[in-house]
């Protein structure tokens, strides 16, 4: 069975390292951390077989090292995964302590006990605060399942300290050949299958998270300015086949759009979109959609607000796009946007008939002189709450 594991456990540890390294190609900077470790615990797990030939002390600091470097790597997926500091110094510091305690206790005064409690316990250390500090971070359940197993493997290899203390009582020599025939070789192998196959099913259930969940942003989001495009803002919007949602929508549209492209360059362009959908975020209150429904047209959902209240909410918005001063971003010109306003009718059969009659508001503000407000004919003022009649078509 030992001699089963000697073969096994590279195996598994060298195919997810492997498959953690092809994630890291396709955008995940943290899998690069995983599948390095994983191959350095696979080289750790194989050094009795593939290193036979050398010296017991030279087979004991090599595989030690692997093993550090494995839990350094996998503390290092996991703070980088969750955006935390690394504080590689400090880690590092660590790991060269160790290889000095190692080495001591393989050269000067030979214990193998001393040496696997030193090695265990730096191990469950160099995974434990990498742990500690991202504990509270996982928001999707691949994520929180990832670190409870992380927890779980710092948990086991304590265990298997307090297992090899108790096993072997104070002033006890271990053998080499005794420890590889021991209780504690076969659990320890067994544990190092479990857990490391374990948390590497975490881990890769966390990155085919992370890629499902950037399609579908990138599915449903606009690429330039990161508010939702059309289907995002479709797959929001509550449903209209039970009861009519209350709100109202804004729809928007940047003035002479087209002169700002043919003056100051499509990059130019971008700039004041990207400045637009910034400052619609901003002004929008907490639960609003808002997207971008294609060229410089953007529309706002306003959930439980009033027509009123939303085209009060526009006109601010108007009034802060034109206060702007854009030439620090090459464009030295006002810029300034239109504004439609409706409110979700009974009757309604989607959020879309609220989007024309806003739209119909929006072309009608283009026609009354552009940087305007105006609700279902109605221009707000450019100051204060009340309303002024200038059109009833």
């Amino acid at each position: 069975m030992q001699d089963n594991f000697a073969y096994l456990l590279p195996f598994i540890m060298l195919t997810f390292g492997v498959v953690f390294l092809f994630l890291q190609r396709i955008g995940h900077v943290s899998a690069r951390y995983w599948g390095v470790g994983y191959l350095a615990a696979a080289f750790g797990f194989a050094a009795p077989l593939v290193l036979g030939g050398l010296p017991f002390e030279v087979q004991a600091i090599i595989s030690n090292l692997l093993f550090f470097s494995a839990f350094f790597l996998y503390g290092h997926a996991l703070l980088t995964h969750f955006g935390r500091p690394l504080h590689t110094m400090a880690r590092l510091s660590l790991v060269l302590a160790a290889v000095v305690l190692v080495s001591f206790h393989v050269f000067i005064t030979p214990d193998l006990k001393r040496e696997l409690v030193i090695g265990d316990l730096v191990c469950a250390l160099l995974l434990a605060f990498p742990v500690w500090l991202v504990w509270k971070r996982p928001v999707t359940l691949a994520d929180r399942l990832m670190v409870a197993i992380a927890s779980l493997v710092v948990l086991e290899t304590l265990v298997r300290i307090g297992m090899l203390l108790v096993m072997t009582p104070n002033g006890s020599m271990i053998e080499l050949s005794e420890f590889f025939e021991s209780d504690y070789a076969f659990y320890m192998q067994l544990a190092a299958s479990i857990f490391g196959f374990l948390l590497a099913l975490s881990v890769l259930a966390s990155q085919i998270s992370v890629t499902v969940d950037r399609h579908l942003h990138a599915a449903e989001h606009d690429p330039l300015t990161d508010v939702l495009n059309r289907r995002g803002f479709d797959r929001r919007v509550p449903d209209f086949r039970n009861d009519t949602p209350d709100g109202a929508v804004i729809a928007c549209d940047i003035d002479h759009f087209k002169r700002i492209n043919d003056v100051y360059g499509h990059a130019a362009g971008d700039i004041v979109l990207i400045g637009l959908s910034d400052l619609l975020r901003r002004n929008a209150p907490e639960g609003a959609l808002v997207a971008r429904f294609g060229g410089e047209e953007f529309v706002v959902f306003l959930p439980g607000q009033t027509a009123t209240a939303a085209g009060q909410l526009a006109n601010g918005m108007r009034s802060n796009l034109s206060s702007l001063d854009w030439r620090n971003r090459g464009v030295a010109t006002q810029i300034t946007a239109s504004f439609g306003v409706s409110a979700v009718a009974r009757g309604d059969h989607s959020i879309h008939d609220a989007i024309k009659r806003a739209d119909d508001s929006l072309y009608a503000a283009k026609r009354g002189g552009r940087d305007q407000v105006v609700l279902k004919g109605i221009r707000m003022p450019a100051e204060g709450p009340s309303l002024r009649v200038i059109s009833k078509n």
